[in-house]
């Protein structure tokens, strides 16, 4: 399967590491000084977990051009930067199947509009992290030497199909497990109610480890999830899959605050959480703005959220070069 990825951000830039690795035929998009940067050194990673140094060299572009012909593109782009490339794939008609990796609160409609349904499914990726000055700092467990967090994908009418397969294949040899799941759809807009709110929390307190200590900020993150889970349910979209979101619900607060506390006080957090807010806060502010027609659509009121979204909003936070 030739494999194009678009975007060499952290989990951009780990994939086509992993993938190369293990000797799929993958190629590696990235612009500009970044892509003369990976033209001479390779890709150059630290994980923040063990600061193990690692560079792999890939096959790299710096364009799209229409003619040009792959068995599936993977996407892994900060949401405001898709909507600038559909018009572009659109016209990239020997594409044959294209995999959005990403937040999505907003559904498959944008995507739609310049690319044929039967080409599109949509997943998300494991781990986070940044890139400062051309090098990627990620990390991809929960903690040191663990297992690598999975990618989730699915197909839009949650079919599993013959590429389906041949994805999860293409990346469970190269030691990236996949789960796919059947409404992806409302997969990805749970997410979204989970990470937003967290995003505003992690600005309004300073960072994580702060966050930890801020008993009203952890207390107003919670209702925020719970205010998001509502005006979700409330919509039809019933199924997050996602265990630690179901938490927010049925597990008493003063627990779920002790097990916020542990979570934001760990190195996970501070890379995979704190790193990508303050490199992606373009991109979260697009994602509560998606998720405000959400709740305006309900009528449900969410003062919780909309605070952290105000905090989100307002905040200054120190630039961090990303794709």
């Amino acid at each position: 399967m030739k494999t194009l990825i678009i975007g060499a951000g952290p989990l951009g830039s780990l994939y086509a590491s992993l993938l190369n690795r293990s000797g799929k035929d993958v190629i590696l998009l990235a612009r500009n000084n970044h892509y003369h940067y990976l033209k001479k050194n390779g890709i150059v990673m630290i994980n923040e977990f063990t600061q193990e140094k690692i560079i792999e060299r890939v096959n790299l572009i710096n364009s799209i051009q229409e003619e040009d012909a792959y068995d599936l593109a993977i996407i892994l782009m900060r949401k405001n930067n898709v909507k600038m490339l559909l018009p572009v794939l659109g016209k990239c008609k020997n594409i044959q199947n294209l995999l959005f990796m990403g937040n999505n609160a907003q559904g498959f409609g944008e995507y739609l509009d310049y690319l044929p349904r039967e080409k599109v499914l949509f997943g998300f990726p494991g781990g986070g992290g940044s890139r400062i000055d051309h090098i990627v700092h990620y990390i991809d467990s929960e903690k040191p030497n663990g297992r690598r967090m999975p990618i989730t994908i699915g197909e839009m009418d949650g079919k599993v199909r013959r590429r389906t397969r041949q994805i999860q294949d293409m990346f469970n040899t190269s030691g990236v497990q996949v789960h796919t799941v059947k409404e992806i759809d409302s997969w990805l807009k749970y997410h979204v109610a989970f990470i937003n709110p967290l995003a505003g929390a992690l600005l309004k307190s300073g960072d994580n480890y702060r966050l930890a200590k801020d008993n009203k900020t952890l207390s107003t993150y919670i209702k925020a999830v719970q205010e998001g889970g509502k005006v979700l349910k409330s919509l039809g979209w019933t199924k997050s899959y996602n265990f630690k979101f179901n938490m927010f619900y049925w597990m008493p607060a003063g627990m779920l605050m002790g097990i916020l506390r542990k979570v934001f006080s760990s190195k996970f957090a501070e890379v995979a959480m704190m790193m990508h807010v303050k490199s992606a806060r373009d991109e979260m502010i697009e994602l509560g703005n998606e998720f405000k027609s959400l709740r305006d659509q309900s009528g449900i009121e969410t003062p919780n959220l909309d605070e952290l979204m105000h905090s989100l909003n307002t905040s200054k936070t120190e630039e961090i070069k990303t794709l």
